[in-house]
């Protein structure tokens, strides 16, 4: 290794990749963090949408769901590019075009351009994921280090969600939503910081062994049902997410309720992060799934009876923890069962298909009922997703395979 080098991931030969080093893995961290940070303030961006654009909650639901289509498209071209492509490269092309994105929504008045800067800033912003996923994956332990960048984008969410509402407020709607492209201009900086070695050409993002750092066993079986699963439980999370600040509206309470009851939800759904974070795979994995899936449905419980700020701040935190707790230990069956790192590059094509489709049925469902119907709506595919992979790993038990 060349300790001079800056934040690198040293490639030893063919089919042995070292984990990339602890500053490396620090900054990638943040990386992965800011560029899913947008998805968790979707409803606030929802709502000025709806609000400012005058735009019904149908075309707020397409427009969520435009976004996230870019997104698989974005998922799709990293899944393309990461083997023929220097990883500082695509990180830096997708943090200058997210950025600019980002910062030209404010100036959308209507459906179809605010569709279109959507479009690219979710393409953007999912390549960006997608590399830094891979390198997530590299770590010696998967599910502690996506645990750990679930956890930096709950913090910074809960305090984006308190800056946009003030700067609604103070400086209007241009501003705000165009604010989104100072994550973007921080991802770059990150960027500008790591190695060019960071991952190219031939490398597709292997498993590795935690103690020799060689490619492990392949179990394409457990990784199809990791990724079968990130789809089904994210469809369940984005059904309702975009549109929970309609629905504390619903139920009574004034804009800063609904944006105090996300900020400190948010935050509080750090918790759900902290269990991959702290337990890693220790607590069992498909154990740890049906609990994520029971808080699922305790917070969808909570929000079709919140009856005032506290309940409906509670609902949320549970909610977003259960989606940092899935997402976590859904992302390292894949990654811990892959050895090409195909799979593991098709994390984020699995969450943005997911993100696509779960506002896209949420629109159709309110095209014909009524908004607290996707509450009841919203659970089935988490279910069928435990359910997967519980048989799954009740087969490989009977058959004695790993």
């Amino acid at each position: 290794m060349n300790p001079s080098e800056p934040l690198a991931t040293h490639v030893l030969d063919e089919g042995r990749v070292m984990p990339p080093n602890q500053l490396t893995m620090g900054a990638v961290t943040l990386i992965y963090a800011l560029s899913v940070v947008l998805l968790g303030l979707s409803p606030i961006m929802a709502g000025l949408y709806a609000d400012e654009l005058k735009l019904s909650i149908s075309e707020v639901g397409w427009i969520l769901s435009i976004e996230q289509a870019g997104s698989v498209v974005g998922a799709l071209f990293a899944f393309w590019a990461t083997p023929r492509v220097r990883w500082k490269s695509l990180l830096i092309g997708a943090s200058v075009a997210a950025l600019l994105a980002n910062a030209l929504t404010g100036f959308m008045t209507g459906f179809a351009s605010l569709a279109a800067m959507r479009l690219i800033s979710g393409f953007a912003s999912n390549t960006i994921t997608l590399v830094a996923s891979c390198l997530l994956a590299r770590a010696s332990q998967p599910d502690r280090a996506f645990g750990a960048g679930l956890l930096a984008a709950c913090v910074i969410t809960g305090l984006g969600v308190w800056l946009l509402n003030t700067s609604r407020a103070i400086w209007g709607y241009q501003i705000t939503i165009g604010s989104g492209a100072l994550l973007f201009v921080a991802s770059l900086l990150l960027t500008l910081a790591l190695s060019r070695r960071l991952g190219g050409p031939g490398d597709a993002g292997p498993g590795l062994d935690a103690q020799t750092g060689v490619r492990g066993a392949a179990n394409a079986t457990s990784a199809l049902a990791g990724l079968a699963g990130l789809v089904l439980f994210g469809i369940s999370l984005n059904i309702v997410w975009g549109f929970l600040e309609r629905l504390g509206l619903e139920h009574g309470l004034s804009n800063d309720e609904v944006a105090w009851a996300l900020g400190i939800g948010l935050l509080g759904s750090g918790l759900g992060a902290l269990a991959p974070a702290l337990i890693g795979d220790a607590g069992n994995r498909v154990r740890m799934l049906s609990i994520t899936t029971l808080l699922l449905f305790v917070s969808l419980g909570l929000t079709w009876w919140s009856s005032g700020v506290m309940m409906f701040t509670l609902a949320v935190s549970i909610l977003a923890g259960a989606w940092n707790m899935g997402l976590a230990y859904y992302m390292a069956q894949t990654s811990t069962n892959d050895v090409s790192g195909r799979y593991t590059r098709a994390i984020y094509i699995a969450i943005a298909a997911s993100q696509s489709i779960g506002p896209g049925l949420a629109a159709v469902i309110l095209d014909h009922a009524s908004l607290t119907s996707v509450l009841a709506v919203s659970p089935l595919p988490a279910l069928l997703a435990l359910a997967l992979v519980v048989a799954v790993g009740w087969r490989q038990g009977k058959t004695g395979r790993a």
